[in-house]
């Protein structure tokens, strides 16, 4: 049946633009209107308004825009008539005659010839692996327990060492060397003189979501100067950035599911594979992109995240877990409970039920960050402990089971030192502020400085210090001479200000100090003006006099003796740049050789 415009218009009048767009991005309600975060452009701030009124998205940044069609069209990559049928899937509507619509196949006479040369070489690879010169790959894959059927089902091959051979025989198939060239396995050696730059290496193919091998993975079998790993580089038909590997097997097996896994590496698929789940995948040592995540998303199945459990597999998991959040997918993280095996070795070192075990043991993406957070310990200063709490506000906001909520308290004690009570106080100020129609503003972090409480006579004796250094020169010269930084952050920026002030003037203005912060640009001025400003409506009768001063150093010294020297640095150099973080270092190190 030729394409029906007419069906496409019926499909279009019973279409929800916000249900469509809905099932790729995350919406936010805003007045009539909804949106979003623009998958046209690096967008950070949602620019893509979408209109249930006018059945239209537009870009205000890009400037893209449209109706359902134009919009799955342009995220999907798919032609008109395919859009047509996505969107009546997702809006369940099936008019008569949808399901014969076609058009004229249009032929990439380029991606024809270049499958066409790629499934020769895997065919190829594939057979020169059971040739006596292919042992040595053979050997390989069965000693990481792979067998005749595994290597079969992911095409698994050998490249001949004599990479001239694998070129000879591509052209004998009557493949140009244009062609051969594209396919991004040929390296040239000198004019007319070419080469497979695979020679050598066992072979793992990399297919796109329809089957067909579209690029390769290349393992060394000997330790030499050469890369472990050679990939195919970005050709017309392999792009790293918009491919899973195993996708064409796990799509469907997801379906069937409810899930998928994504994991680290081939090993880590193929040994889920041996346990009968073939709904895995592999990013294959790349970061995730959007559109890695907008193939994920449109399985519309629960993603399991699953990657080393070493550090930089758990941090790479943190940040794919975040931007896994952003965009709305359904998804839980295997936590790994400390240990840094991947799903390869467990199956290897302990079976099958070790694995499956592993695998099932599943949390929310909120469990793992406060278990990342306790296992590694990345959190050093105050302001990233405090940011930490801030992000968890709203997750605290949301859970209804006393027990629970005392179990996340009790593990933001252990990561950030802070007292369970004093971030109960804060949730409960910011329950109040939700109630009150303002939201979590920042105000309700004004008075939210736990590690006072924990610093108690330190902070105290720092603020007092502080306060007469707004009024005395003198008190700015004995912190200059005698102290030299603070320990908390804010008081610390503050005499930092003063200290400028005090060089350029000859008496102390507050309002002259503010001025100096005002035309600061750091971040965070409006908390130092706040703070200078409670500073100076507090009472403070004691007279600024030497035995003050040195009462107050007295009292900085000893409670500072209860902190760590590194934590007093890690503190110190947070946030300066390099030249101010370089003379930080050098003075901390010559403060403590005089303390020798």
């Amino acid at each position: 049946m030729a394409f029906n415009s007419s069906i496409a218009d019926d499909v279009l009048k019973h279409s929800d633009i916000v249900k469509v767009i809905g099932s790729y991005l995350t919406l936010v309600k805003q007045g009539k209107n909804y949106k979003a975060v623009c998958p046209f452009h690096d967008d950070t701030n949602p620019s893509l308004t979408i209109s249930p009124e006018k059945q239209f998205f537009k870009c205000f940044v890009c400037g893209t825009g449209g109706n359902v069609f134009t919009f799955v069209q342009k995220y999907e990559h798919v032609s008109f008539w395919e859009a047509v049928k996505k969107v009546a899937d997702i809006c369940d509507y099936h008019p008569q005659g949808l399901e014969n619509i076609s058009r004229p196949a249009v032929v990439d006479q380029k991606k024809e010839a270049l499958l066409k040369c790629l499934y020769d070489l895997t065919l190829y690879y594939q057979l020169y692996l059971n040739t006596p010169e292919g042992k040595a790959g053979l050997d390989y894959f069965e000693s990481r327990n792979l067998d005749a059927s595994l290597r079969n089902k992911y095409k698994l091959g050998y490249a001949p060492k004599d990479g001239k051979a694998t070129v000879d025989f591509l052209l004998k198939k009557k493949h140009s060397i244009v062609t051969i060239e594209d396919t991004g396995v040929l390296k040239t050696i000198s004019a007319g003189n070419y080469r497979d730059m695979n020679e050598g290496r066992v072979i793992f193919p990399i297919c796109d979501i329809d089957g067909n091998v579209i690029g390769f993975s290349a393992r060394r079998l000997i330790n030499d100067d050469t890369a472990k790993y050679m990939n195919t580089g970005e050709t017309y038909l392999f792009h790293k950035t918009s491919n899973l590997y195993n996708i064409h097997i796990a799509k469907d097996a997801a379906k069937i599911k409810g899930y998928i896994y994504v994991c680290e590496g081939f090993m880590d698929v193929y040994a889920l594979g041996k346990i009968g789940i073939d709904a895995a995948v592999a990013i294959m040592g790349t970061a995730l992109t959007v559109e890695h995540i907008r193939i994920l998303k449109s399985l519309n199945v629960e993603v399991r995240l699953c990657l080393d459990g070493d550090l930089p597999g758990q941090k790479a998991m943190m940040k794919i877990a975040k931007d896994f959040a952003k965009n709305g997918l359904k998804f839980r993280v295997v936590d790994n409970q400390g240990s840094d095996r991947d799903p390869d070795e467990i199956l290897n070192q302990d079976g099958k039920e070790a694995l499956e075990s592993y695998l099932n043991r599943l949390v929310d993406h909120n469990d793992f960050a406060l278990n990342y957070y306790l296992r590694s310990n990345p959190l050093k200063t105050n302001e990233e402990k405090k940011t930490l709490i801030k992000e968890f506000l709203p997750v605290l906001l949301r859970i209804n089971s006393q027990i629970e909520l005392d179990n996340y308290l009790r593990k933001l004690e252990k990561i950030t030192g802070y007292d369970v009570e004093s971030i109960r106080d804060l949730l409960k100020r910011t329950q109040r502020s939700v109630q009150s129609g303002e939201g979590i503003t920042r105000n309700v972090f004004k008075t939210f400085h736990p590690e006072r409480e924990a610093l108690q006579k330190l902070v105290t004796a720092e603020r007092e210090l502080l306060y007469q250094m707004s009024q005395n020169k003198s008190a700015v010269s004995f912190y200059e001479d005698k102290i030299g930084g603070f320990y908390d952050d804010i008081y610390r920026q503050i005499a930092m200000f003063m200290v400028e002030y005090a060089e350029t003037h000859e008496d102390m203005d507050v309002n002259g100090v503010i001025v100096l912060v005002e035309n600061s640009d750091l971040e965070n001025k409006d908390e130092i003006i706040d703070d200078l400003t409670s500073l100076m409506v507090e009472t403070h009768p004691q007279k600024c006099d030497g035995e003050l001063l040195d009462n107050l150093l007295g009292t900085i010294n000893d409670e500072k003796n209860r902190i760590t020297d590194e934590d007093i640095l890690a503190d110190s150099l947070k946030g300066k740049s390099e030249l101010e973080q370089a003379r930080i270092i050098a003075e901390f190190r010559k403060r403590k050789m005089a303390k020798k």
